[in-house]
């Protein structure tokens, strides 16, 4: 469980950060969609900010479960106001941030009484979280979202200095998208593919941190919100070793 609470505070502190540094959906929703003004948006966000720092102590306390619901509720609240911005194809925001706000209420559940149910809850939370943002993920890849275009081509010529050609850029693209809809489909059935979930995370994990090769270091809050698309299905592995384990003893 501690890798679950470790990627909830990463994500408090990347997207505290992103608000400090260049806002986030929030605002721009707020100011742009609902005529606030942009003092009183910029307020709200600061306040948000801090307040997932502040929360960041209490995911580490056991009984943290009034605060990750806190967490949760802001998480989505962002997912949904990035849906009423995002001109392209807005419909899968609240789909690809499922592991982000399910995340902490997959935590909340762990952090209750320990009994079967509150750990299929759990489970069935973080399933359905990194199921939804690989799907989403994969939809968005076989859309050929130009933005993942930009990634493959750019993250090609950092790590190796390879010019890789924009048809070549988008063939990559298409068997990624293709590949993250079937395992993203694939952790929803309910089997225990251990496989499956390193693969997840390993994948989850390495594209989170794409963001940092392709624009910079400076975007480092970019990949820490994304941490949970890695750190849920690695979650879900543990629990299932442990679930093994103890099944054994019996």
């Amino acid at each position: 469980m501690f890798t679950l609470r470790f990627a909830v505070a990463l994500t408090c502190i990347g997207t505290a950060a992103r608000l400090l540094m260049y806002g986030g959906p929030v605002l721009s929703f707020l100011w742009l969609e609902l005529d606030w003004s942009e003092a009183a948006a910029v307020k709200l966000e600061y306040a948000a900010a801090y307040g997932l720092l502040a929360c960041v102590p209490f995911v580490f306390w056991r009984p943290a479960w009034p605060v990750l619901k806190l967490v949760a509720a802001w998480l989505l609240f962002s997912a949904i106001a990035t849906t009423l911005i995002e001109p392209w194809h807005p419909e899968l925001e609240p789909v690809a941030h499922a592991a982000r706000y399910l995340a902490p209420l997959a935590l909340a559940a762990l952090s209750m009484k320990t009994n079967p149910r509150n750990r299929r809850l759990a489970e069935w939370l973080l399933r359905a979280g990194v199921g939804a943002t690989f799907i989403a993920h994969g939809i968005e890849a076989l859309l050929m979202r130009a933005q993942f275009i930009d990634y493959l081509i750019g993250s090609a010529w950092t790590l190796t200095s390879y010019d890789l050609p924009e048809a070549g850029a988008r063939g990559v693209l298409l068997c990624i998208g293709l590949v993250d809809v079937a395992v993203g489909a694939a952790i929803l059935i309910p089997r225990r593919w251990r496989a499956l979930a390193l693969w997840l995370a390993f994948w989850g994990l390495l594209t989170a941190s794409v963001r940092m090769v392709y624009m910079g270091w400076g975007n480092w809050p970019e990949t820490l919100i994304r941490v949970t698309n890695g750190a849920v299905p690695l979650t879900l592995l543990f629990l299932w070793q442990g679930e093994s384990k103890n099944e054994q003893a019996e």
